[in-house]
């Protein structure tokens, strides 16, 4: 049941809903029905009872003494007889074995009635003795009916009662057709009515069905939407003031999170842009800086290869701005070192120009002094 549609739950439960009106329409009917069928034999029961209170009066001036058996039975049986109601009703009575006993049809009092069915066989003399016996009660029968035909058959219904004293039963009977024609008015009106009132609630019923059931589609192929990530849709029914509006609302704050995530997705990847952007530079940068670093070392280890081979003039070439300062140390190094060398040089002639005089002077010296000795030597020897 929990996992139907909420547009079937609602059918189902306004199907139940009819079915049950339609069982009370039902009941109601039959109550009428019966309350009408009631009130006929209340009426026919209350007859009876009349005309039995008739022949107790007379049974009691009977006892008194006022008059014979057979002069109150004739008195009473009068009485009884001139009692008439509406519809077409009258009194009778049989003894106890069918005799017919009053009537106002004279012509019928004194014939025996047994063993005579209605015109579908049904025994109905015998059953009115002996209910009246057994303290009162109805049957139906079928009769003819003055004004139509013999073949016409009505539904009668009679009560009896039977009155001891006398060993009478006193019994009337009405046709039913006119209260039958009166019940299936009534039925039909009822019927009718029903059926205008379940038309009504049956429109009433899927009308309130789609103001429900619609909303709620519409709010669920949102809430799809937004679960899909649809920020551009717009809500429907966030302006109603009942549960369908509570889902929206709650929708439409889901799609707001995801909007707001969205835009913090958007901003970290712009940030992630602008560092990858960033670090990109950074890495060529970094490799320019290396090719710049890689073309000094090679300038500068150029230069001082060249150096190493005794070539003072040599100079560091254009190695970029960023390492001019190097350069120009360099260079200036290199100069300060070609004009030492330079002195260096120059000294050296000095020192060889020196060493020379003193060569000369030593060995001008030694001359001298073999010169000196030998003049020794001579004069030694003289």
């Amino acid at each position: 049941m929990k996992n139907l549609k909420i547009s079937t739950q609602l059918i189902m439960l306004v199907t139940g809903l009819m079915v049950a009106f339609s069982i009370a329409t039902f009941l109601q009917i039959r109550s009428a029905a019966d309350s009408i069928y009631n009130e006929r034999y209340e009426m026919l029961r209350t007859q009876v009872e009349s005309g039995i209170s008739v022949l107790k009066l007379y049974y009691a001036q009977e006892q008194a003494g006022k008059l014979t058996e057979e002069q109150a039975k004739a008195e009473a049986y009068a009485t009884v007889n001139a009692m008439q109601y509406t519809p077409d009703g009258y009194l009778f009575g049989y003894d106890y074995d069918v005799n017919m006993v009053f009537h106002y049809d004279k012509s019928k009092v004194g014939k025996n009635l047994k063993g005579q069915p209605d015109p579908k066989g049904h025994y109905y003399r015998e059953e009115l003795v002996k209910l009246g016996q057994q303290g009162g009660g109805l049957t139906d029968f079928y009769a003819s009916k003055p004004g139509h035909t013999a073949d016409e058959l009505f539904r009668k219904t009679a009560f009896a009662r039977a009155f001891e004293p006398w060993k009478i039963v006193v019994i009337t009977g009405v046709y039913m057709d006119d209260l039958e024609a009166q019940v299936n008015a009534k039925i039909w009106t009822t019927i009718w009515q029903s059926l205008v009132l379940f038309m009504v609630a049956i429109g009433s019923s899927l009308l309130v069905i789609r103001n429900i059931s619609k909303p709620l589609a519409d709010v669920h192929g949102a809430l799809k939407a937004v679960a899909d990530e649809d920020v551009k849709i717009v809500i429907p029914h966030t302006g109603m003031h009942n549960e369908i509006g509570m889902m929206a609302k709650a929708t439409q704050s889901l799609q707001e999170k995801i909007r707001e995530r969205h835009a913090l997705a958007a901003h970290q990847a712009a940030q992630e842009l602008e560092i990858s952007a960033e670090r990109q530079q950074n890495v060529l940068q970094q490799q320019d800086e290396a090719k710049l670093q890689a073309r000094v070392v090679a300038t500068i280890g150029n230069a001082l290869e060249q150096l190493a081979g005794g070539d003072l003039t040599v100079r560091c070439a254009d190695i970029g701005a960023s390492y001019a300062g190097l350069r120009n140390n360099f260079n200036e190094a290199l100069s300060h070192l070609e004009a030492a060398m330079g002195r260096v040089n120059a000294k050296g002639n000095d020192i060889g120009v020196s060493k020379e005089e003193i060569r000369r002077a030593s060995s001008e010296l030694s001359q001298r002094t073999e010169r000196q000795a030998a003049s020794l030597e001579e004069t030694s020897a003289a």
